[in-house]
């Protein structure tokens, strides 16, 4: 029986270039004997995830989004091979493909397990297709390659394929070197990229110059990258706990939320003119399949050609990154990708905050007597540190990062508590739905 390969295509509207490279790819996989079905992506009806898990505790395996999602996630589970195909943005995925990469956690597990000491989901179905990545550059960088490189890998880590590979290629490669990288990918083994691989990727904290920064005028745009709205999430908690210690120095501020501004009509052109307004812009998100959330991306993407096209004002950029699991450095590729964003927009970048097992600031307002006190008290020095610096034109101070990377207990302790809570939290927001334990572990996509 012929095997069967699906290409999710994310090149964007303005990537007609690209489709000289995707037909050598698809070419490739046909001449090693594979039946090939391509998904365009910008063409699709394709919601963005909402981050609600009804794909886990409603409909379990099935994204509650009847739309071309589900099609996209049934093609994957029958297939052998699946391909990722992307122009490298920012060492991520490009907006289009990252909306339904948001979409593949109907594919994992609610529950958790460790693998190779870090705590990932386990797989939903037991023969997952092999993951191939395809990225394109048109200006060589090797920093930002590299970076592709390790999400992939990380991506592959949670979804438990029998393989994958990940290819950076440029827009100037001859058709006969494609297809001999290409050739050589179906057969290639990558390995994993664990623990200090992917941890190596944080950006190193900023050391502060002689004197602050004096270009920076006093005002701040908080992003808020979270899809969430009917509750409070982590992402909006922590930046706003750090604008409003800047508005009590003095400064002016102003607040967007992606998912709300983003769906607006005009929503591009006020995201646009608030960045330029602004003279700090901290982002402020989750962390989505091991990156930054599809709005993120999207966000990111539009400021970048705003800024690229000249005449962009002085900006300076701090981000605060929350990742569902307990390990930090899980953050990595994401705030690497924050990092590079700045570089290729002219943003003075002025560092990050990155933590583990995000959901704990979510009890109590960080305000608020309760939601100061153990296991937040180092998040709140850190954002008090922060503050303070930013105020002053300088950095995020590299005691801050320490603090928020800070586990509220041993790492041992507290991984074997994600282990032991993780699951059992969602089979009890799963219970008033009907779904029972058992049910959670559906796959409905073999039907």
């Amino acid at each position: 029986m012929p095997k069967k390969a699906v290409i999710l295509n994310g090149a964007g509207s303005a990537d007609q270039d690209l489709a000289p490279i995707l037909e050598t790819l698809s070419g490739a996989l046909e001449a090693d004997g594979a039946e090939v079905e391509t998904f365009t992506l910008r063409d699709a009806r394709l919601a963005h995830c909402l981050g609600c898990f009804g794909c886990w505790i409603k409909t379990p395996g099935m994204c509650v989004e009847a739309d071309a999602g589900r099609d996209i996630a049934r093609a994957m589970v029958h297939s052998d091979v699946a391909v990722l195909f992307t122009p490298v943005t920012f060492g991520g995925y490009s907006p289009e493909l990252k909306r339904m990469v948001d979409r593949f956690i109907q594919l994992a597990l609610p529950f958790f397990q460790l693998e190779r000491g870090e705590v990932h989901h386990p797989p939903r179905y037991a023969r997952p297709p092999r993951l191939l990545y395809v990225g394109v550059q048109r200006c060589a960088n090797p920093h930002e390659a590299r970076i592709f490189k390790t999400l992939a890998g990380r991506n592959a880590i949670n979804f438990h394929p029998p393989g994958y590979a990940a290819e950076v290629v440029s827009v100037t490669d001859d058709a006969g070197e494609l297809r001999a990288r290409f050739t050589a990918l179906l057969t290639r083994c990558d390995p994993l990229p664990f623990g200090n691989e992917a941890a190596s990727l944080m950006p190193w904290p900023v050391t502060p110059g002689s004197a602050a920064d004096a270009t920076a005028s006093r005002r701040a745009l908080l992003l808020v990258g979270s899809p969430k709205t009917s509750e409070p999430s982590a992402s909006n908690i922590l930046g706003s706990y750090l604008i409003e210690h800047l508005r009590e120095r003095g400064w002016e501020s102003e607040t967007l939320t992606l998912r709300a501004g983003l769906h607006r009509p005009d929503g591009a052109g006020e995201l646009l003119a608030a960045v330029r307004r602004a003279g700090t812009m901290m982002l402020a998100c989750p962390l989505y399949v091991d990156s930054l959330p599809h709005l993120v991306t999207k966000a990111l993407t539009l400021i970048a050609r705003d800024r690229q096209a000249g005449g962009a004002p002085a900006l300076r950029m701090v981000t605060i990154l929350n990742s569902g699991f307990p390990e930090t450095f899980q953050n990595s590729v994401a705030m690497a990708i924050c990092r590079e964003f700045a570089a290729q927009s002219g943003i003075n970048w002025a560092g990050g905050l990155a933590l583990g097992g995000g959901g704990v600031v979510t009890a109590h307002p960080l305000s608020t007597p309760q939601g100061r006190g153990s296991p937040v008290r180092h998040i709140v020095a850190a954002l008090d540190q922060t503050a303070a610096a930013l105020a002053q034109g300088l950095p995020v101070p590299a005691e801050a990062a320490r603090l928020m990377a800070k586990s509220p207990l041993p790492m041992p302790i507290w991984r074997r508590f994600y282990l032991w809570m993780g699951g059992r939290s969602f089979e009890k927001l799963a219970a008033p739905n009907g779904v029972t334990r058992e049910q959670l572990r559906g796959q409905p996509y073999m039907a």
